[in-house]
């Protein structure tokens, strides 16, 4: 196998800097960095927020399907938890899952007191449906729950004095100072670079699904976050779980667009080009498996039949209940000619979620002090091998503040001169198409893999362009995603089984001596990490006051 990745910067040439210094660096400003930011600042930190975009367009404002959260007399906590334990295959770290689910139902109540317009039954939340969950807990805005959120949480995050934020800023290094995190080396865009000293450091980055050809993502998650950490020294966990939404639209633009989840959990039912309904042959539970199944399923009847996708069907609905659920849905496939009612929905699977990310605690601190993560780049063990759905926009919430709590604790301190940065190396030149290239490299780590296509693989990442000049934007995102690229397709080498996410066709059981976690780690060789067993009783109340109000 080859060997991992060993270098510590990326950059050819240090650029001209001006310092700016801040209590709390928060990379990232999609639902967890945008919580983080918020919860650093009710405890008096002065917080920089760097948008990798434009403010309102995160990655988690794509989100549909809506939040988890055990609302119903007839649900609670404990049942939430063994959903998500159930779909995390073994893997979740069962404290991190306790503390998701039972910090929900407040949580929500708290975003509809700030005014998020979740739905409502009379004068209770209207109760969704999904895959892998046993009850009705999915709380939802329509198919549009994640700018909902964000919307509420750019107000907050606006009308808090001690909160900047900057946009079109690219963070491409973390600095550090005798292994402590100290801040990043950012660039803007106009070409400037700042270098941003924190006492405190809390990546919130998302995840890497525009590293595949087909993908739910925004083009910006490139996975850099997780790269940056790498580098740094941090501990990368899980990185093979890879979870690809089951029905997503390419749209005549080429993109992809996610028809969520939810469209299932209403009734929608799965069918090939031909009018073969197959999941309730491929499992007990049909459309409402776990999303990994699903996958599998439409995977293997686009294989049967040699076509590119199948079709979603909600057209035995009754029209208004679609045009209500869906309205998002309903306007972009009519711009393309489809209407929902009447139309069967052409859909494939596509990248969608990355289980594994930057190792945390429940605090959302890393190995490296300093240093905490929160949302899709990090690890925190609560989906273990395949996300429950819903669970995504909910640990965004819940660990975004925890991290932001922790990382306040750090205001005040004296933050050291950090240490320089070694000049990189000009190595290859950068695909013309890199994108394009590097999407097809990442084909051998999609939903079904196998040992020889991922040796392959991890052979040509191996060739990657490992630096950029500071003046060269496109080339350090490119050489960022490559290296989480290969981070992916070296944990889904290294693990020989398949288990939620992670399907390896020569290894098609899943394997009790493989109930561990894959660590990567710069300058180190891989580890393995048991997972801990499920406790007795663990209590999670929180103390303190809200931090979003």
């Amino acid at each position: 196998m080859e060997a991992l990745p060993t270098q510590r910067s990326i950059l050819q040439r240090m650029p001209s800097v001006r310092d700016r210094f801040v209590d709390v660096l928060v990379i990232g400003a999609g639902a967890a960095g945008l919580t983080a930011a918020l919860a650093a600042a009710a405890r008096g930190a002065r917080v920089l927020v760097l948008a990798r975009g434009s403010l309102p367009e995160s990655n988690s404002a794509w989100a549909q399907g809506g939040i988890a959260a055990a609302l119903d007399p007839a649900d609670s906590p404990g049942i939430h938890v063994a959903d998500t334990l159930t779909a995390g295959a073994g893997l979740c770290d069962p404290a991190a899952v306790a503390v998701l689910a039972h910090e929900a139902p407040a949580l929500m109540r708290e975003l509809a007191m700030l005014g998020v317009p979740f739905e409502r039954d009379a004068d209770q939340f209207a109760l969704g449906l999904e895959g892998g969950h046993s009850r009705r807990r999915i709380v939802h805005v329509g198919d549009a729950t994640g700018r909902a959120v964000t919307q509420v949480l750019i107000e907050r995050v606006r009308a808090t004095p001690l909160i900047s934020v900057r946009e079109q800023a690219q963070a491409v290094e973390l600095l550090t100072a005798d292994e402590r995190v100290v801040g990043a080396l950012v660039r803007q865009a106009d070409g400037s670079w700042w270098r941003v000293l924190a006492a405190a450091t809390v990546l919130a980055s998302g995840g890497a699904g525009a590293l595949y050809g087909l993908t739910s993502n925004q083009p910006t998650a490139l996975g850099e976050g997780i790269a940056l950490a790498y580098r740094a020294g941090a501990e990368i966990a899980d990185m093979e779980f890879v979870q690809f939404h089951p029905t997503v639209y390419r749209t005549r633009a080429g993109y992809g667009f996610l028809i969520t989840e939810a469209a299932r959990g209403e009734g929608g039912l799965l069918y090939t080009p031909t009018g073969r309904r197959f999941m309730p042959a491929y499992d007990p539970r049909a459309e409402l498996a776990p999303r990994d199944v699903v996958t599998r399923g439409i995977v293997a009847a686009m294989q049967e039949e040699g076509c590119d996708h199948v079709l979603l069907d909600l057209t035995h609905l009754p029209p208004d209940q679609i045009e209500h659920h869906f309205p998002t849905i309903c306007a972009r496939l009519r711009a393309d000619g489809i209407d929902p009612v009447r139309d069967p929905i052409p859909v494939a699977p596509a990248a969608h979620y990355l289980m594994g990310g930057v190792r945390t605690d429940l605090s959302g601190a890393t190995n490296l002090p300093g240093l905490f993560a929160a949302g899709e780049v990090a690890c925190t063990g609560v989906h273990g091998a395949n996300r429950l759905a819903s669970n995504s926009l909910l640990e965004c919430l819940v660990f975004g503040r925890r991290a932001g709590e922790a990382a306040a604790t750090y205001r005040g301190q004296a933050v050291p001169m950090p240490d320089p940065l070694p000049i990189a190396p000009i190595t290859t030149p950068l695909p013309a198409d890199w994108r394009s290239t590097l999407a097809e490299i990442m084909r051998a780590a999609g939903p079904l893999r196998d040992g020889s296509t991922l040796r392959s693989a991890l052979a040509r990442l191996a060739e990657w362009p490992i630096s950029a000049g500071p003046d060269e934007a496109d080339h350090i995102t490119a050489v960022n995603a490559g290296l989480t690229a290969r981070l992916i397709v070296t944990a889904a080498l290294l693990r020989t089984e398949s288990r939620g996410g992670h399907f390896r066709q020569d290894y098609p059981q899943s394997e009790e001596a493989w109930r561990k976690h894959t660590i990567l780690r710069r300058d180190a060789e891989p580890a393995f990490v048991p997972t801990i067993a499920p406790p007795t009783a663990v209590s999670h109340e929180r103390q303190g006051t809200h931090v979003l109000i």
